[in-house]
């Protein structure tokens, strides 16, 4: 994820809004943030969430032996309360797959932090690229294009999170984008509207196809439609919101094996 963008040109009528009501509605902005948050959230996926989430003590001494910019300090109480209760929020993951039971970060079994790949392009344009994915997401709804260029050699990448759930498996990102003073800010229009804003969902469209590469080299029976449950973006400064700060989406199976033709040089618009 690139951190850096997340948060550094925020609408006007954002930064005069009324002011932030606590809580990590409060907490310091900005891509320096951004990336202490993410970086937290690396650590305790190496070390695994259940133990993290069980020793208390360790992610305490975590965040006190992270230097935290003076401006900060009087957060860190903030930050020690979001961290404590984030492990145990739920994914309610049946606006994905219908019929999923919720999972909290805590209960996962199964799942790889900053998980790395590489896709190979054979003179990609991104305009192409552009053209596949607007379809397929976010209902079409219209948004700015990517500006014209050729992908070529190998593209690499990280994703924050990725894991399996009753056979799913899921790509998970970390965004500390700040959209409001309170709770109420973090809608589903108010999310998605800020995916557009940012194009996230050409970012989890290359996740999720990386992801159905990774699952076909290595599930003898892999189907797309039975083993990728979908993208679970994760704002986090919505984590006590109604729906948790999650922006949900499962792009079909077409746009996957369309984008897998596009990168290999063939006609994306071929029958599969």
């Amino acid at each position: 994820a690139n951190y850096l963008e997340e948060e550094a040109s925020e609408p006007v009528a954002r930064v005069a809004a009324a002011p932030a009501q606590g809580g990590m509605h409060a907490f310091p902005r900005g891509a320096a943030a951004g990336t202490f948050l993410h970086d937290l959230l690396e650590w305790a996926g190496r070390e695994g969430f259940a133990a993290v989430a069980a020793a208390p003590s360790d992610w305490q001494a975590q965040i006190a032996g992270r230097p935290l910019p003076a401006r900060w300090a009087q957060k860190e109480e903030v930050l020690r309360e979001w961290f404590g209760a984030w492990w145990h929020a739920p994914m309610e993951l049946s606006g994905l797959v219908p019929g999923a039971a919720p999972v909290a970060p805590a209960g996962l079994r199964s799942y790889q932090a900053e998980m790395e790949f590489w896709i190979g392009a054979q003179a990609v344009d991104a305009s192409a690229l552009d053209a596949l994915v607007t379809p397929h997401t976010l209902g079409a709804q219209a948004r700015l294009p990517l500006a014209p260029q050729q992908l070529n050699g190998m593209l690499k990448g990280f994703i924050d999170l990725v894991f399996e759930h009753e056979g799913r498996y899921y790509v998970a990102d970390y965004k500390s984008n700040w959209l409001g003073p309170n709770d109420a800010a973090y809608t589903a229009h108010a999310m998605r509207e800020e995916v557009l804003r940012h194009r996230y969902e050409l970012q989890y469209a290359l996740y999720l196809f990386a992801l159905h590469r990774l699952l076909r080299a290595r599930l003898p029976d892999y189907d797309y439609d039975r083993h990728v449950g979908g993208a679970v973006y994760v704002f986090l400064r919505g984590a006590s919101a109604a729906g948790h700060g999650l922006h949900l989406e499962r792009p079909p199976r077409a746009l996957v094996e369309a984008m897998d033709r596009l990168f290999t040089g063939q006609d994306p618009e071929a029958s599969a």
